[in-house]
């Protein structure tokens, strides 16, 4: 089946997919699944409960067919699965910043180390030289499509709000010495038009790449309707009552045993769960979200050119939040490659329809109000004074870094890794939901205290006396291997 799909594997993702502890633990937790539904099997028999046993007996089947193919299928290699997808054209791998830092906010420094480290990171584990990205957060800031086209990116995508109201013709051009609009950002090379000064501009189509400013880099803009027939809250897909209820578990295993039966119902009024019916209601959506896609296209093509409609999701979404997520999108894919529609990954379509025009897109992201607010507000500031702080102390090491000292070198590096792991959009993201804020408090708190550490031995640290605190650190925090010290040059 000729499907396409474009798919975010964040760097520090695949670094703890690589990783051997990790490898280990899902296959402890898989088993852990297997024996909890095993037990709820023999639980619900002997209570005379066949609903509730066959779902157990289904969970068993499920999480036993899971385990055997990340063992045998994808050989406990899902970053190689991955890879191995892309090399065959159908697969688009995007990289992102290294630790999914929110860019906008972060020293320049400190972006060109996340786009840098997380790019190499992408090609040392897929054997893949990505040229597309997903921003952190669909954060972007005037500016940063310069230093994306420094490090080989061609493509990112956008919120459909942050577009113009106008573009105007992409133009021949040529390159000067100018400043960019971020004054944090160096002089760089700028292009220029040189179409004359009676070209007009035309309207912002959602449907079409537009190069950024005045760079190569194209945006690619998420459809928002479209989308949320996935997303919305309150007429999505994931909340038909038939799917399975992701809130409710069975306080002994943990397993979920109900569906969502109403969004209006408390927990304990929630339904019995079948898998049949919720197999159904996902091949009723896939028809229905395939016609959605059709009926947009509709008659969009009138200038010759094929339209672009892309629609972003985050992939925990599927399986995770949205049990019946991965079939659902298993069908869009066979509907649509089945369909009138032509498919394509975002390399692939830009290669054939390269942009026409150029548009100076807003600053923010996609979060609340399409600002920064969900990361930056009254209760994360001390994050970002703190981050500040770091990004300092590390111009500092740089300014005078290790010579010819390799332990110092190695903590010199373990500071960089605690400085790009401090400065994870996760944590202000989480003490701005509540979600886990006290989880998002320690765990920043931690990785700046580490780097705290790693930096004064990379001063003064001697390479017998203090080994084990070293050695301690790089057990604690060990992605990147390649990381160091030259990655925040501009």
């Amino acid at each position: 089946m000729p499907y396409r799909i474009v798919i975010g594997l964040t760097p520090i993702l695949i670094e703890q997919l690589a990783d051997h502890d990790i490898n280990v633990r899902t296959l402890e937790y898989i088993d852990d699944q297997v024996v909890r539904a095993e037990k709820d099997h023999r639980r619900f028999t002997d209570a005379g409960d066949r609903a509730h046993a066959e779902l157990a007996e289904f969970y068993v089947g499920s999480y036993s067919r899971l385990r055997e193919a990340y063992r045998t299928r994808f050989g406990r290699d899902l970053v190689g699965a991955f890879a191995d997808l892309a090399k065959t054209g159908q697969v688009e791998i995007l990289t992102s910043a290294a630790t999914h830092g929110y860019l906008p906010l972060l020293d320049r420094s400190s972006v060109e180390a996340q786009l840098r480290i997380g790019r190499r990171s992408s090609r040392r584990l897929t054997d893949v030289d990505p040229t597309g990205i997903w921003l952190p957060e669909c954060a972007y800031a005037p500016g940063l499509e310069k230093a994306l086209a420094a490090n080989g990116i061609t493509h990112f995508f956008t919120d459909a709000a942050l577009l113009p109201g106008h573009a105007r013709p992409a133009g021949d051009i040529r390159r000067r010495r100018g400043q960019s609009e971020l004054g944090r950002w160096a002089p760089q090379e700028e292009r220029v038009q040189l179409t004359d000064a009676s070209t007009t501009s035309s309207d912002v189509d959602l449907l079409r790449p537009y190069y950024v400013a005045d760079s190569d880099v194209a945006a690619i803009a998420r459809h928002e309707r479209v989308s949320s027939q996935v997303w919305s809250a309150f007429t999505g897909y994931p909340g038909d009552a038939q799917y399975r209820e992701f809130h409710r578990k069975d306080t002994t295993s943990g397993l979920r045993y109900w569906r969502v039966t109403s969004v209006h119902k408390g927990l304990g009024e929630k339904e019995e769960y079948s898998p049949d019916r919720a197999a159904e209601r996902a091949r009723d959506h896939a028809r229905h979200f395939v016609q959605v896609v059709r009926d947009e296209l509709s008659g969009r093509s009138t200038d010759g050119r094929d339209p672009l409609l892309a629609v972003t999701f985050d992939s925990e979404l599927f399986g995770h939040w949205w049990f019946e997520g991965v079939d659902w999108l298993g069908l869009v894919l066979r509907e649509l490659t089945e369909s009138d529609v032509r498919v394509a990954t975002a390399a692939e379509y830009l290669e054939r329809e390269p942009p026409t025009a150029r548009v100076a897109l807003s600053e923010g992201s996609w979060g609340k109000n399409n600002d920064h607010s969900t990361w930056l507000n009254e209760g994360t500031a001390w994050m970002w004074d703190e981050l500040g702080r770091l990004a300092r102390d590390m111009d500092s090491l740089r300014a005078n870094p290790p010579r010819n000292d390799p332990f110092r070198e190695r903590a010199a590096r373990q500071a960089v890794r605690e400085l790009l792991l401090a400065q994870s959009s996760d944590w202000p993201f989480l003490v701005t939901t509540g979600q886990a804020a006290d989880y998002a408090v320690e765990r920043f708190r931690s990785h700046a205290h580490r780097f705290h550490r790693a930096l004064a031995l990379a001063r003064d640290g001697d390479a017998t006396e203090d080994e084990v605190e070293l050695r301690s650190l790089e057990l604690a925090d060990n992605p990147f291997p390649d990381a160091s010290l030259k990655d925040f040059e501009s």
